[in-house]
């Protein structure tokens, strides 16, 4: 990493912060974020320590993450469609009634069946802080979106460093279900927080208007032109499937190393460590995410994509040369620099080729492919290993889906970049009215 690259990125950061109305976004995002990161292991440790049963902890966290991802782009449309601060507000209160719900169940000792339809009820009502942060936060910086989506992807590599060190210390000092108050409390802060930032309404208006007007235009041209926009709108939508299958191919990818990882480690009688190794991902993702915003890439945005894609592969290939957990963390830690990459590319890439007006639901059905993904991942690694399956086959494993997700992104770059540059997303957006 060049030392310029560094110091062009931290120039970068400075402007953006400094933009009107940034940091009142970027701050309430950070907070309810962190559950992100969180949730897993929290309902992991709560549930297991209230019912005794990791069985029924792995279904609770389970129907809460499988219910997000089926409600997510609902609230996404709603959001579109001009009710971001009602769903951000709504949600962020929901989400933490039913936390402490799930918490009260568990300590009165309820039955699992309500334990488990409280955890899948919040993942129902899981506020799309992300989603919304993705769509407003360009626009406040209109002249800083490529740096925007690297720090929004920095944003979210924290979380999942943050997260599970706030939940290690909430737990030594006092028990799981506190930390559930905790990640209950957080994505209420933060999604309040979000809902009240003066840019939000604003930018939603904008977008709004844009897709409207853009509407209004199609619904005068003649039956050709019709025609032909509808065909390019289809078009448009199947660089969007794309775009999301290369997402859950990748989380997948990340599914099945999260797994054997920790295994890797029990084998090598350090079981303690796996989660150090697995945070060096995380590490050289944020790294990875400040040297790309020094930079100024000359590729277009879909062909970067496939390139960083290329790359991904290479680090997951790379894992076959690790002899023991240093080495694998060093390899993790190098690999992981194009995450952070990957997903700015990846933002950018969506909010050009989404549907009009419909950037948010766009965001949320990204989240949807991640979810499944990763899920379809974890799953197949844990019957894999169960099997005895040595790490080296399940690197293969992991390495090819990235590598079909690279192919496929390959393949698709000339049609993703042109429906990118035939539907241009407005970036201005009025200056925020100044806070009371």
């Amino acid at each position: 990493m060049s030392g310029l690259a560094v110091v062009t990125a931290a120039r970068r950061y400075r402007a953006l912060i400094a933009s009107p109305g940034v940091a009142r976004v970027a701050l309430p995002s950070l907070i309810g974020r962190l559950p992100y990161g969180m949730a897993t292991l929290v309902f992991i440790l709560a549930v297991q320590h209230g019912t005794g049963s990791y069985a029924v902890a792995g279904i609770a966290t389970g129907a809460h993450s499988a219910i997000t991802a089926f409600t997510s782009p609902w609230l996404g449309r709603l959001c579109d469609r001009g009710h971001a601060v009602a769903v951000l507000r709504v949600t962020g209160v929901l989400y933490a009634l039913m936390l402490s719900g799930m918490v009260a169940a568990l300590w009165t000792h309820q039955p699992v069946a309500l334990i488990i339809g409280l955890a899948a009820l919040a993942g129902a009502v899981n506020p799309p802080v992300g989603a919304v942060t993705r769509v407003v936060l360009p626009g406040l910086a209109p002249a800083h979106v490529q740096t925007a989506y690297a720090f929004d992807a920095i944003t979210v590599e924290l979380t999942y460093v943050l997260g599970p060190v706030l939940i290690a210390l909430v737990t030594a000092v006092s028990n799981p279900y506190v930390a559930v108050i905790v990640t209950a409390l957080l994505a209420t802060v933060g999604s309040l927080g979000l809902a009240a930032a003066p840019g939000l309404t604003a930018r939603y208006r904008e977008v709004r208007t844009a897709a409207l007007a853009r509407a209004a235009t199609a619904g005068v041209t003649t039956s050709a032109a019709l025609e032909r926009a509808l065909k390019a709108n289809r078009l448009m939508r199947l660089s969007m499937v794309v775009v999301l299958v290369v997402g859950a191919l990748e989380a997948a990818a990340y599914g099945v190393m999260e797994v054997a990882i920790p295994k890797y480690a029990a084998d090598l009688g350090a079981p303690q460590a796996a989660g150090a190794v697995v945070a060096a991902w995380s590490a050289g993702s944020i790294l990875g995410g400040v040297w790309f915003s020094g930079m100024n890439p000359k590729l277009s945005q879909a062909k970067l994509f496939a390139l960083l894609l290329c790359l991904n592969t290479v680090g997951f290939a790379a894992m076959l040369l690790a002899f023991g957990l240093p080495s694998l963390a060093l390899i993790l830690f190098l690999g992981g620099m194009v995450i952070s990459p990957t997903t700015a590319v990846e933002c950018s890439l969506v909010t050009r080729i989404a549907p009009a007006g419909r950037s948010t639901e766009a965001f949320t059905w990204v989240g949807t492919g991640i979810y499944v993904g990763f899920a379809a991942g974890s799953s197949l690694s844990g019957l894999v290993i169960n099997q005895g399956t040595s790490l080296s086959t399940v690197i293969l494993i992991a390495t090819a889906m990235v590598a079909t997700g690279a192919l496929l992104a390959l393949a698709a770059s000339r049609r993703i970049t042109t429906d990118a540059a035939t539907n241009p997303v407005p970036t201005t957006l009025p200056a925020p009215a100044p806070a009371h």
